[in-house]
């Protein structure tokens, strides 16, 4: 049975007045309706009970410190009824739907696991089910008695919540129970029809990726049970994973065995960093295999297809169709629209099919309004440098020294820091710099490359060419310059010489990001930035390539193999980004609207370091008074803390790599500094997860050190 049944069997129980005083479901298409039997005494007995603004008949009244159930009975009602069962099994997924919050009128979703079943001494020793809710924005309340207990895994209720429990999230009155106490209860207890099952070929499996929190979740809810419901096998992100199980591993293997990838994207989760590495993973998955699986279906929550995106997930889901959700009313037209899509037989089709809607999302611009991006724009909005810089702190008359460079004929800066220290900020301001000095400007991130384009260098150098011609709106004349007679490089340098460079009347501004992705590619990564270099010191000597200037940008420590004398990565202007100092810190709180002291600074730096990201996140949470600067220090090395999402994909990456894992744990199980293989060290730096303390390394921040070390 479906959980949307449940939902529109679920009714609040209120006084004459109109006040909620609790929740209940109807168990018989007679109008018989179950709750708590200290829901009926709030409302001052069952006389004063209304249910859709109606009177109840009493059937049965037990007690709330005995059996804390109550049945009534709606007399004019003739409508359905969940389906019931006393069986379950710990650890099952539960959902239930409680009334009373002010902020969802038409009731609020619960999501969580049903521990176990034990006496309870506040219930004379009745045995009560142990509910553990996973997200603390669906904590139980008050109004929420009464509420049924749907087991996900048998799509049947078993249950109705009576209290909350401070250490698990909920206690409720097992079904089991209600039928010792209640004998006439026996003849409601129901056996769902069985749905005759899809043949094997006809099974698709979808990762459903979502935000815990309504109306995310009510609505990942419903696209669960209405997809698992048609046969197919259905994952829930971070929601199937029983207790003990390792969450990370589980959604490695998940998307690599998914046919679809169904995101539900809303402008908060628009923000996650899980969410942005999600996507770029099924992406991943999908360039590399011959079949494109999986597909990826996004859908909007309440976040137009026009809304701002970061950089990244701009790039990767902007060719793809999307649908808007805006309310409860879309959702039956999409889900049909993704079951067709599940049914056909053809494999072709991956995608939703496409509609006349523009789907163009606009570039994010930093304000006190949006949260800090976990990705960088590359390059900043025309006219809107001011409004796009508000917290770029200058560093150390580095951004100087670059607009130095930049101007000079066949220039090259490379930029070399870890994630989100600000690389892609600061290239973004050396090309905007380079604009009003009269350059053309082309940014160019590797990240949203195919990943099959990255195994051979001729493909490589051809999707390199092509993408940079496009930027600067000329024709791709590949197969002009492209003669097999010559080598990939000779091919790559006469479309540049010959063409692109010719074509243009100004000097050219590569911006090339993350580059690191190259290093992983040996067959390739010699060859390639071994004609960078070859360019930059033609550079020195041939017109036409004075007009050539870059930008290399980088998070690691070059450590493939390459003659000194073909390497770009020993010539030009070397930058390296530092963390932000105090004075910058104290600076940046100033901007957020903040009036700190040396203390305050002190304190978040303790936690975070000089780390820009996570220095805004603070204070950005800090101005908008989510939080106060204490409740972040208490909870930030936790799950549930302001860095939790940050924290996990990290831990995601980490567990990608077992030798990585091990040699981090060591890092932050050790007080002093150590020493690591210098591949794993290079790339431990590079995730800015490690400082380098001359040869040896410590943990980046104390935030880093205390959620690894009890993770690891």
């Amino acid at each position: 049975m479906s959980w949307d049944l449940v939902k529109a069997c679920t009714v609040a129980i209120s006084t004459p007045d109109g006040d909620v005083r609790g929740t209940g479901f109807f168990v018989s298409q007679e109008g018989y309706l179950l709750t708590c039997a200290h829901v009926v005494e709030e409302t001052g007995g069952w006389e004063n009970v209304r249910v859709n603004g109606e009177s109840v008949e009493l059937v049965y009244l037990g007690n709330r410190n005995c059996d804390d159930f109550a049945v009534l009975k709606l007399p004019n009602y003739r409508g359905d009824a969940v389906p019931l069962s006393v069986e379950f099994q710990p650890m099952d997924r539960f959902l239930s739907i409680g009334y009373g919050r002010l902020d969802f009128p038409q009731g609020a979703s619960i999501d969580g696991t049903i521990t176990d079943i034990n006496p309870q001494l506040e219930f004379n020793n009745l045995p009560m089910l142990r509910l553990r809710v996973k997200a603390n924005s669906q904590q139980v309340q008050g109004g929420y008695s009464g509420s049924p207990v749907f087991d996900a895994e048998t799509q049947q209720v078993i249950g109705a919540i009576a209290a909350y429990d401070n250490t698990q999230g909920a206690l409720a009155v097992p079904l089991s129970t209600i039928s010792k106490q209640w004998s006439n209860f026996s003849r409601f207890i129901n056996i769902a029809p069985v749905v005759p099952p899809l043949a094997n070929s006809e099974i698709k499996r979808v990762f459903i990726s979502y935000r815990s929190e309504d109306p995310d979740l009510s609505l990942a809810q419903n696209f669960y049970e209405r997809i698992k419901n048609a046969g197919h096998q259905v994952f829930m992100a971070g929601e199937s994973i029983r207790l003990g199980e390792n969450w990370g591993q589980r959604i490695d293997r998940e998307l690599e065995s998914c046919d679809y990838f169904l995101l539900l994207l809303s402008p908060q989760s628009a923000t996650s960093e899980m969410v942005t590495e999600e996507v770029r993973r099924a992406k991943q998955l999908q360039d590399l295999r011959p079949e494109r699986k999986p597909g990826i279906l996004p859908i909007r929550v309440n976040f137009p297809l026009t809304a701002p995106l970061n950089y990244d997930l701009r790039g990767y889901l902007n060719q793809i169709q999307q649908r808007e959700w805006k309310s409860s009313a879309d959702t039956n037209k999409i889900l049909q629209e993704v079951l067709t899509l599940l049914a056909e037989e053809s494999q072709d089709r991956i995608y939703l099919a496409p509609t006349e809607e523009s789907i163009a999302a606009q570039q994010v611009v930093e304000s006190l309004e949006n949260p800090p991006l976990p990705v960088a724009e590359p390059e900043l909005p025309e006219g809107q440098v001011d409004l796009a810089s508000p917290f770029y702190v200058n560093r150390d008359r580095i951004e100087e020294r670059c607009f130095e460079a930049i101007i000079k004929p066949g220039s090259l800066i490379r930029i070399k820091a870890p994630r989100q220290m600000g690389k892609t900020s600061l290239m973004a301001r050396i090309l905007y710099h380079a604009s009003k000095n009269g350059c053309l400007t082309v940014p160019l991130s590797f990240q949203l490359a195919d990943g099959k384009v990255f195994t051979d260098l001729d493909q490589f150098l051809r999707w390199f060419s092509a993408s940079i011609g496009r930027r600067l709106r000329l024709s791709n004349k590949l197969a002009d310059y492209w003669d097999e007679i010559f080598g990939s490089k000779d091919n790559c340098t006469a479309y540049f010489e010959e063409y692109l460079l010719t074509e243009i009347n100004q000097p050219l501004v590569l911006g090339l990001d993350e580059v690191d992705l190259v290093f992983q590619h040996p067959e390739i990564a010699a060859d390639f930035f071994g004609l960078l270099r070859a360019w930059h010191e033609d550079g020195k000597n041939r017109d036409i390539w004075k007009k050539l200037r870059l930008v290399v940008v980088h998070s690691s420590e070059v450590y493939i193999p390459m003659n000194i004398n073909q390497s770009p990565f020993n010539v030009g202007l070397p930058i390296e980004l530092p963390e932000l100092n105090p004075e910058q810190v104290q600076d940046l709180a100033q901007r957020h609207g903040l009036n700190w002291s040396h203390t305050e600074v002190e304190q978040l730096m303790a936690m975070v370091g000089g780390h820009p990201f996570l220095v805004r996140v603070a204070m950005y949470r800090i101005a908008r008074r989510d939080n106060t600067l204490k409740e972040i220090l208490q909870t930030s090395p936790t799950e549930a803390g302001l860095y939790g999402d940050h924290l996990r994909r990290h831990l995601w990456n980490l567990e990608q790599r077992p030798d990585l894992a091990t040699a981090f744990r060591k890092v932050v199980t050790t007080i002093t500094p150590i020493r690591l293989d210098s591949i794993q060290c290079f790339q431990l730096l590079s995730m800015g997860l490690v400082h380098l303390q001359g040869n040896d390394v410590t943990p980046r921040c104390d935030l880093y050190r205390q959620y690894f070390r009890d993770r690891l």
